[in-house]
Order: C-alpha cells, then sequence, then structure tokens
C-alpha cells in the first residue's frame, strides 16, 4: 500500500497504546477500516544508510474523511494499536473466585491474582489473542481443566506478570466496556496496562516497582541531543504518607499505610480498594508513595527517527 506521508507516530500510557497518522495521495480506494497496517522507516546513522529497514508501527487503520476529484486523491487516516478493539467491547458481570485445585469453570481461578483475571478477560471474552498465547497462560489459571478458544486472526500476544500480581480470593466484574473494566483491575494492583508499538499487551507494575530494573535498550551521549537535557528537581515531599482503606471480598474491613509514621508532606487518604488483607493494603501504598516522592523529571530531545528506537517504559 503506497504511503505517502507519515505524519506523526506517538504513544501514551493514558491513552493505553500508540496510534500513528499520515496520508495516502492518488490511492485513497487502499484505504479500508481496520485493514492491518505497518510503518517502517530506514535509519541513517553515523557511517550512512543502514542495509535494512526498522519496523516502528504495526497497528489498524481508521480512515479519516477524505477527498477525491477525477484527476486525483487525498486520503487521510489513522491507525490505532489493539487498545482502541478493547474499548469498543463489552463484558458482563463477571464472579471470579480462588480455588487451590480443580475449577469448575473458567471463573473460577487457581491461586488467583488480579493478572491472571486480565488473562481471563482476554482469552475468554475477546477474539483479539493470537492463538499461541494460551499455551503459555493456560495451564497456570486452570491446570488442564479449560483451554482458551484459538482464533486465528488474533494478533495481541501477551506480557502479563502474573508473579508479583496481587492475590485476590473473590472480585466482582462490573458489567460495562471492557478496556475500562481492565483499566480498572489495574488500578486496584497499582499497575499499568497498555500496548507495546507492535501489539503486545502489557500489564506489569512501573519500572521502578519491579524486582529488578529492565535492561537499557539505548544510552544517549551529547552526541545525540538537539538541545541540553531538561532535568526539573521534584519536591520529594509532595507526600508524607499515604494511607488506604478498603474491604476484603468477604466484607471486612481493613486499610493499610506508608510509612508508618508520616514524613514531611501531606498525608493522603484513599478509600474503596478490594484487597485479601491489609498488608497487601500496605504494599500498594508503598509503590504510591515511593512513586509520588520520585526526584526528578528528565526530559531529552532528540533527532530524526531516533524516538521510533523507543517503546513505552523503555529504560535508557
Amino acid at each position: 500500500m503506497p504511503i505517502d506521508t507519515i505524519g506523526t507516530i506517538e504513544g501514551s500510557i493514558q491513552d493505553g497504546g500508540w496510534k500513528a497518522s499520515g496520508s495516502v495521495f492518488n490511492d485513497a480506494d487502499s484505504i479500508a477500516f481496520y485493514k492491518q497496517f505497518g510503518v517502517w522507516f530506514d535509519a541513517y546513522l553515523g557511517d550512512g544508510w543502514e542495509n535494512l529497514p526498522r519496523h516502528a508501527f504495526r497497528g489498524h487503520l481508521i480512515p479519516d474523511a477524505w477527498t477525491k476529484t477525477f484527476q486525483s486523491s487525498d486520503a487521510p487516516f489513522t491507525a490505532f494499536t489493539g487498545q482502541e478493539f478493547f474499548k469498543q467491547g463489552e463484558v458482563q458481570g463477571i464472579f471470579y473466585k480462588n480455588v487451590a485445585s480443580s475449577p469448575g469453570n473458567r471463573h473460577q481461578i487457581i491461586n488467583m491474582t488480579y493478572a491472571k483475571i486480565i488473562y481471563e478477560l482476554i482469552s475468554g471474552h475477546s477474539n483479539l489473542m493470537f492463538f499461541t498465547e494460551a499455551a503459555n497462560y493456560d495451564s497456570q489459571l486452570w491446570s488442564g481443566a479449560f483451554t482458551s478458544l484459538p482464533w486465528i486472526d488474533g494478533f495481541v500476544t501477551l506480557n502479563l506478570d502474573l508473579t508479583n500480581s496481587s492475590a485476590v480470593t473473590e472480585y466482582q466484574l462490573k458489567a460495562g466496556n471492557l478496556w475500562q473494566r481492565m483499566q480498572e483491575i489495574a488500578n486496584i494492583d497499582f499497575y499499568l496496562i497498555y500496548m507495546d508499538k507492535f501489539n503486545k499487551l502489557n500489564y506489569v507494575p512501573h519500572p521502578m516497582f519491579q524486582a529488578s530494573l529492565p535492561k537499557s535498550v539505548f544510552t544517549i551521549t551529547s552526541s545525540h541531543l538537539l538541545e541540553p537535557l531538561q532535568f526539573i528537581r521534584r519536591n520529594t515531599e509532595s507526600v508524607g504518607q499515604i494511607k488506604l482503606h478498603g474491604a476484603t471480598p468477604q466484607g471486612l474491613q481493613i486499610s493499610g499505610k506508608y510509612p508508618a509514621n508520616p514524613t514531611a508532606g501531606p498525608i493522603i487518604s484513599k478509600s474503596d480498594y478490594l484487597a485479601t488483607s491489609s498488608a497487601l493494603m500496605t504494599t500498594i501504598a508503598t509503590r504510591m508513595y515511593k512513586f509520588e516522592n520520585r526526584d526528578y523529571t528528565i526530559t531529552a530531545k532528540l533527532p530524526g527517527a531516533v524516538g521510533l528506537l523507543l517503546d513505552l517504559l523503555d529504560r535508557i
């Protein structure tokens, strides 16, 4: 498909993934709704152009209004990664329950965590999952009692942190928008849910809360910078203490806080959390406190297509 102009390629954790925009000239009929779409680019390095193009983005097209005359056409478009399909989906109310073994249905999950609920929603209530992912996850939820249907046209691969996600005994999912319901679960777990620019769905804690920092994917030197690095010193006393209040699935009132004694800064109280214990509430409060009191925000302005080498939450 001849794409004459790529306008932007941008990603956002808040939006849940990536999007690209551009225009096709004199071939408007090639733009079809939900057509799979890829962007490749040639990189010019210090010693010349690379021999092979690099893959920058993979998504699906949503054409915009276009104009066509007898002699020519101009068809602008926007393409998105898979979060836009999840945002169009609806899910019924579901009651999830933890079991030690022998689940009676897909909504009974062995050693249930919030991440495992995310997997059941993706594999059982959408047809977007790439068919090979079931072999990686099904046995961890149901130990062979149930398997997920393979969808040959599925394109979403998965990176779900089942190990560190919080345990939960029971969870009542309300009927509603599928993406919003998954975001609600991520907020309870204090995890991030987003698509990378090649349609991999990630359900992970922020890198600063992971057991070990991810590997660096790029090293910035002074030769890369279009202007000096900007360091914004943050107020490390933004929060003095986080207090969380909520309940267990059985209705027992629980709470958690971090640190045990307030430091300098305001005390933030939040309510309506669902967790299995006060210890788990304290873990989530710890994550919130450390994130709000981080030291710096650093901004770098880099040339050309350097940004296409990076993905959301990459470490540099």
